[in-house]
């Protein structure tokens, strides 16, 4: 019998008590799915049945002989993590972690069933775990128990996110957890005490952490993953933060505007990483692109790009001092976890007290970026009491593997592996390497006999592409400035192989190798001016990102370019001001000003710089353009509108299917002649990164859902792409010409190029028209909770402004939704003044002033092939903003500059 459990309704406050104050009473809830027949399905019995007993009890029955799990089995679970695409998800963990909540987001946006272990029992055998143990001695308890967990774990293979309480962790659910790990996904979650204390308003947090200490080996003998479920509290006045008191988003700083604080989005941020968590582990290729379509560079694996650097942080820095982890990814295309523990402190290799420290340092890191983690374990640390630069002590075997096995159950995006280690220990590292990639790590603390030029370094790269690692890295000290010469020369003979070379990373260790690392083209290893001093070891990074930066620009490997906003009317563009300040810090002397030109014909004088790196386009040309491309990227070609020009010159290094997929991929910072002109649109990513930040969970896309585009024009074009990127697949136009409103909508229902991303049973969204501001809603479809208005608030032409407001009787979702106004002179529109006092109701706000820096953090990366300075690009949007008809508060304008951070939607 195989019993499917959708997601219940239930409040979002009351997902999870501690991550939502329950002093704000709220309508939000999550939309029922069907229910089992004769089944009731409220929140108050999800509260009941979740883990069958009230938390105090449930802490004695864990503490207790027969309720507390027992580690029977320690020896580590090895598993291929190798998971078909709809392979089940197992979520496990004491009380407090939040993985019912976790479920909750996971089933509600991925479509998955939802079966909770406990009231699976329940509806097996017609009673709850507690009355069933109430009437039956332990023995027989245990038996009915272990059968009616093995019968939903076979029943349920595919499609189903299963949350499992401390009643599944006697023997038989270790043995059957093992079992089903070695094919599905199953994840131990884990939390810091306070937060489980606090939800579970027992004992102190001392022994909180005491039985965390103790059930830490339990959980993680059989799962394959493990998720740090990382907290989020809301402050008195309704702010979003840390555990540490941190801002982590930018999100309910829009509601402060208002004065009007709001829960809704405290889950935000445990959404993304989790579900980003579950895309990765899963492979799910199709997620992973759209989450990425935001960042164009993300869609070119980071270890095919040219000149890529990745900063190194040890872990211990990170446990010491309070690091700003987004000011320590600035600009760099990837960022390394060094697991530097002293050998003394780890004899035992992974405690579970050093497992839960690094758990929660990969998921703080996580929360602040956008590009890859690469984790690493250090092989030498000084030894005890040695202030020598070269560390002496090397880690034992064992305690090595301990240290990458647990690297591996976190998911990074790479993991290095030592390759002076023995075949067996590498192997082991390799199989269970699941989509995580693998590169060869080999470091000499003194040069190997002949150096660069000998054969030792070509066996160690051959021995590493044979046991299947992805990517090679060597170093060694530099003892002259020769040897920055002889590693080039050692690359060239790599890649002079009759077969294709694995990517590789070369460099000189100490200052004379400071070279070899700014012209190694591929994940270079940089520090960060605030871990220059944190640097015992000749072996960690001495230059930092910028360094590296100028030195490509000052050696003339690469060329400072020009950049434009190109458009009839740009003399009051924020854009030069945005991208310049961004060039600047980054070390690239590129310069970006303003062209404007009455006729399209002024393209011609742009084309023929040779140091023409790029324009963004402005009205009227975002369509008249589109003629003189020689290229277009597949969303610029669906929205029918370009807004950023890239220019073509020699791509003879870029495999040309990859080019024609994505203009990343064209050579960027070179000068010469121009080949040709490629056309992208970044206008839809800057909507649908605002989108996202201000969609609560409880109004996650599903089939259901339904969104709203006011206007007609190039703005509104780009808002129905985004709504479609996002999955939404009832899309509705309202513009004051009913005509134009049509026209917009035959130009996405004509089109077949989202055949394959909705789930409807012809694979394709349905824009239609609205015909009047005083119609009711359509019956057949829900409210929107998704709007963008892609209308001017101001006078225009002698034309009064709009004075737009979404008519009263289109604004019922009962969950709110978010609301995102294009425009922003005025700042303040009426429809901002609308929405924001409505944010009670669960309705949160975006304006222009985030979407135009949203887009340019797209349009830097295409132009320069680097990642964005995001905070700062926003901070100069803000300072630069001026209303020339003074109708916005300045105050505001400085509680939001206070108030920035760069973090990811």
């Amino acid at each position: 019998m195989s019993i499917l459990v959708r997601p219940l309704k239930r409040k979002l406050h009351e997902v999870d008590p501690d991550e939502g104050p329950r002093k704000h009473a709220s309508p939000v809830s999550w939309p029922t799915a069907r229910s089992l027949p004769g089944s009731r399905r409220t929140s108050e019995q999800l509260e009941e049945h979740s883990d069958s007993y009230t938390p105090q009890g449930s802490l004695r029955e864990l503490h207790s002989n027969h309720g507390s799990p027992v580690l029977f089995d320690n020896g580590p679970l090895q598993t291929p993590r190798r998971f078909t695409p709809k392979a089940s998800v197992v979520l496990i963990g004491i009380r407090g972690t939040g993985k019912s909540s976790l479920a909750v987001i996971l089933a509600a946006t991925s479509g998955r069933r939802l079966i909770d272990a406990d009231r699976y029992f329940q509806q097996m055998t017609g009673c709850s775990r507690a009355a069933f143990k109430k009437d039956n001695d332990h023995a027989v308890y245990r038996q009915q128990e272990a059968r009616v967990f093995d019968s939903m774990l076979t029943d349920n293979q595919e499609g189903c996110v299963i949350a499992c309480g401390a009643g599944s962790m006697e023997r038989t659910g270790q043995r059957l957890l093992r079992e089903y790990a070695q094919t599905h996904p199953v994840i131990h979650v884990t939390r810091d005490p306070e937060s489980i204390q606090s939800y579970l308003k027992a004992w102190d947090t001392q022994k909180v952490r005491h039985f965390l200490q103790l059930s830490g080996p339990i959980y993680r003998g059989c799962s394959n993953l493990e998720f740090f479920n990382l907290s989020e509290t809301t402050n008195s006045s309704g702010e979003l933060m840390t555990k540490d008191g941190h801002d982590p988003s930018p999100g309910p700083k829009l509601d402060q505007r208002a004065q009007t604080p709001t829960p809704f989005l405290t889950l935000k941020r445990v959404q993304r990483d989790f579900l980003s968590f579950i895309a990765f582990v899963t492979g799910d290729t199709t997620e992973m692109r759209r989450q990425h379509a935001s960042f164009p560079l993300s869609l070119l694996p980071v270890e095919t790009r040219r000149f890529t650097s990745v900063v190194s942080v040890p872990f211990s820095t990170l446990c010491k001092k309070k690091l700003d982890i987004e000011e320590l990814e600035f600009t760099v295309d990837a960022f390394e976890l060094v697991i530097d523990v002293p050998a003394s402190s780890n004899q035992q290799g992974a405690d579970s007290n050093l497992a839960d420290n690094i758990c929660q340092t990969v998921a703080t890191i996580r929360r602040n970026i956008i590009v890859p983690l690469v984790y690493h374990v250090e092989s030498y640390t000084p030894s005890p009491g040695s202030r020598s630069p070269t560390p002496t002590f090397r880690s034992t075997d064992e305690t090595y593997l301990n240290l990458v096995r647990h690297g591996l159950r976190l998911a990074p995006s790479f993991l290095t592996v030592d390759l002076s280690r023995d075949d067996s220990t590498i192997s082991q590292i390799i199989s269970s390497r699941g989509t995580t990639k693998i590169i060869g790590h080999f470091e000499a603390h003194t040069p190997l006999p002949g150096g660069w030029d000998g054969d030792e370094y070509m066996k160690i790269y051959e021995r590493a592409k044979r046991i299947g690692c992805d990517v090679v890295r060597m170093c060694q000290p530099a003892e002259s400035l020769d040897d920055n010469v002889a590693v080039q020369r050692f690359r060239h003979r790599i890649q002079s192989l009759p077969v294709s070379a694995l990517p590789l990373i070369l460099y000189n260790t100490g200052p004379l190798g400071r070279r070899s690392r700014c012209f190694n083209p591929t994940l270079t290893p940089v520090t960060h001016p605030s871990l220059i001093h944190e640097s015992p070891t000749l072996l960690r990074p001495s230059i930092t990102a910028r360094e590296a930066q100028q030195a490509l620009f000052s050696s003339f490997t690469l060329d400072p370019m020009q950049f434009f906003v190109f458009g009839a009317n740009v003399e009051y563009s924020m854009s030069p001001a945005m991208h310049n300040t961004a060039f600047k810090v980054c070390g690239m002397p590129h310069f970006y000003s303003i062209f404007q030109s009455p006729t399209l014909r002024g393209l011609n004088d742009l084309v023929e710089n040779q140091y023409f790196g790029g324009s963004s386009v402005s009205l009227p040309y975002k369509t008249e353009v589109i003629p003189l491309l020689h290229s277009m990227s597949p969303h610029a070609r669906a929205i029918g509108a370009v807004n950023t020009l890239i220019p073509i010159r020699n791509n003879d290094d870029a495999d040309p299917h990859l080019a024609q997929e994505s203009s990343v991929y064209i050579e960027k910072c070179r000068a010469g002649p121009i080949k040709g002109i490629h056309g992208d649109n970044t206008d839809w990513i800057g909507i649908c990164n605002c989108i996202r930040r201000g969609l609560s969970p409880a109004n996650a896309v599903r089939p259901s859902t339904t969104g709203l585009v006011i206007g007609s024009g190039g703005m509104a074009r780009a808002a129905v792409y985004s709504l479609i990127h996002l999955g939404v697949e009832n899309i509705f136009v309202y513009n004051r010409t009913l005509s134009n409103a049509e026209k917009l909508a035959h130009h996405y229902n004509r089109q077949e190029i989202f055949s394959l991303e909705g789930s409807r049973p012809d694979g394709r969204p349905r824009v239609s028209t609205l015909r009047s501001l005083d119609d009711p809603w359509p019956a057949t479809y829900k409210h929107p909770t998704i709007i963008v208005s892609g209308i001017p608030a101001h006078s225009i032409g002698g034309q009064p402004a709009p004075n737009f407001n979404v008519p009263t009787q289109w604004l019922e979702s009962p969950t709110g939704g978010v609301v995102v106004d294009l425009a922003y002179k005025p700042l303040n529109t009426p429809l901002m003044k609308q929405m924001r006092a409505l944010s009670h109701r669960g309705w949160v706000a975006l304006d222009g002033l985030d979407v135009l820096p949203e887009q340019g953090f797209a349009q830097f990366e295409l132009f320069t092939g680097r990642r964005a300075p995001r905070r700062l690009m926003r901070t100069i949007v803000l300072q630069e903003y001026e209303d020339e008809e003074g109708h916005d508060d300045r105050s505001a304008i400085q509680d939001r500059l206070q108030n920035l951070d760069g973090q990811p939607t």
